[in-house]
């Protein structure tokens, strides 16, 4: 009797193992396929930084009513401010990153972060935004101590593994001190409609 109870114990273990495998193999294969995280143009307005003399201030314009996360990337599992919000609603977000926080890759001088745009709470899906954020204070004069920061944001992949962006999408805008990042300033630029004669 111990027996067959054993055996019985041991084909129900084999059949839970294999059908959660199975069905671990058949989610994979059926999102896999259609789901491509990659770099994107859509959800928000527009996107400001401005270098300060010790942060990144940034603030993000959504197109709709924005409920997820933004964050720096390698920030998303501590979920502390400064370098994490989480969205409860509305359309306009502030930011003021320091450079000495969240990540940021410095060499003294330059300063860079990607910052993720995140509509889901948890998932990083397919339309989240991704935007490589750099503040350069080479030219800070060291006698008024005031900052002339050329300020740099550009596509990112959202995607942790943070692959490169392709040719056809990378798209830079740079701008003393402020600058604005908007979807019309992503490649490939519309050229305007010709209209013959």
């Amino acid at each position: 009797m111990f027996f067959h109870r054993y055996l019985l114990f041991l084909c129900l273990a084999w059949l839970l193992c294999t059908s959660t495998s199975l069905a671990e193999e058949l989610w994979r294969g059926d999102v896999t396929g259609r789901m491509n995280i990659g770099v994107t143009a859509s959800g928000f307005d527009q996107i400001r930084l401005d270098c300060g003399n010790n942060n990144f201030q940034v603030v993000i314009e959504t197109q709709a009513d924005f409920k997820g996360v933004i964050y720096t990337r390698g920030s998303f599992y501590s979920r502390k401010p400064p370098c994490f919000l989480d969205a409860n609603g509305g359309r306009r977000f502030r930011l003021r990153i320091p450079y000495d926080e969240c990540n940021v890759e410095d060499d003294g001088e330059k300063f860079q972060i990607t910052l993720i745009l995140q509509h889901d709470k948890e998932l990083i899906m397919p339309g989240d935004g991704a935007f490589a954020l750099e503040c350069d204070l080479t030219n800070k004069d060291t006698q008024t101590f005031k900052v002339s920061a050329m300020s740099s944001i550009s596509l990112a992949d959202p995607d942790p593994s943070g692959k490169d962006v392709p040719t056809h999408l990378r798209s830079t805008v740079t701008a003393p001190n402020v600058v604005v990042f908007k979807p019309s300033d992503i490649r490939p630029r519309k050229s305007p409609t010709r209209v013959e004669l």
